[in-house]
């Protein structure tokens, strides 16, 4: 039995695709930024961006 063919550590997980575009995490921090500052954000905006999060997440 050679060594190189007996493995024993587990194979690096394969790279994830970003949850957010660049844009995307941008708008998330403009909306974060709206409520921490005690504002309302657009709800428009907000329940977009929610919806679309929510569809990338796998479920299980």
């Amino acid at each position: 039995m050679d060594v190189d063919d007996d493995r024993t550590a587990l194979d690096p997980p394969a790279p994830l695709l970003p949850l957010l575009t660049l844009e995307e995490a941008q708008d998330v921090l403009g909306i974060l930024a709206v409520v921490s500052d005690g504002g309302h954000p657009d709800r428009e905006a907000a329940a977009w961006l929610l919806s679309n999060l929510a569809a990338r997440v796998p479920s299980a």
